[in-house]
Order: structure tokens, then sequence, then C-alpha cells
């Protein structure tokens, strides 16, 4: 116990100030149930590791170049800031049907192509399926309007 000048007693052992939770045989240890989660983690990274191996090898994945994919970040940015510029260009008053469903369509389009753009900036790594390409370059796929 220990008294402060106005006399009132606290318990030191529960106040924080002696230290005992750093003299555990434990202090300093990573938790069981976070070694289990980490080694969980890196088998599930391992597995999908070999899937994307196995559907590169069978030619069903292709993996977009570094350059591709600064071509379709920038062909993607460019497409943003035209609709962005005739977004701006709308009237302030949208007192017509046709107005509000033309700024509502130019709206979702935006928002569509900043979380495209988003995609592409966190991934580094992209991988398009054959399906997807149907003939077209990767660069022809993501410049295109519609």
């Amino acid at each position: 116990m220990s008294t402060h000048r106005g006399g009132t007693a606290n318990n030191l052992q529960d106040s924080g100030l002696v230290p005992k939770y750093i003299k555990k045989d434990t202090y300093g240890t990573v938790p069981k149930y976070l070694e289990t989660r980490k080694k969980a983690m890196a088998e599930q990274q391992e597995s999908y590791d070999v899937y994307v191996q196995q559907r590169l090898e069978k030619g069903a994945l292709n993996q977009i170049s570094p350059a591709d994919r600064l071509v379709t970040l920038d062909g993607l940015k460019k497409n943003w800031e035209e609709l962005h510029l005739q977004y701006q260009g709308l009237s302030v008053v949208t007192d017509t049907a046709p107005k509000k469903a033309r700024k509502e369509r130019m709206e979702a389009e935006m928002k569509q192509l900043e979380k495209d753009i988003d995609t592409i900036e966190k991934h580094k790594i992209i991988y398009v399926t054959e399906q997807l390409l149907k003939g077209l370059t990767i660069t022809e796929l993501c410049t295109r309007k519609g």
C-alpha cells in the first residue's frame, strides 16, 4: 500500500507501478493463435500460388506486363478526366428527367472508373482470363470506351 499526500491508499500491485507482466515466462513470445493463423495464411497463399501456376501452364490465365498495366492505368485516368470534364459542363439545375438521368449515369461511370483505377493501382500483378480477351489486346481492352 502506498499513501499519498491526501491520505488515500492505493494498491501498488493493481496500479501498474510494479512491473509484474515483464517478469512472466511468456513475456515477449508470440501467442499460439497468431502462430497458427500465420501458418494457415502461408498454406493458403501457397495453394493459391500453385493454382495460379497451373492455370498459367494451361494458358487459361495471362499476366499483364507492367507496361500494359501502366497503359491501362493511364487510359482509365484519361477516360475519367474526359468524363469529369463533361460532368463539370452539366448545368447546375437538374430540373428535367433526362438531365437527372444523364447526371446519375455519369456519376455511376465515374465511380466505376475510380474503383477500377484503385484496383489496378493496388495490385502490381494482374491476371486476365482468355475468355475476357476474346482476341483483343490488353491495351485495346482497357482503353476502349463503353
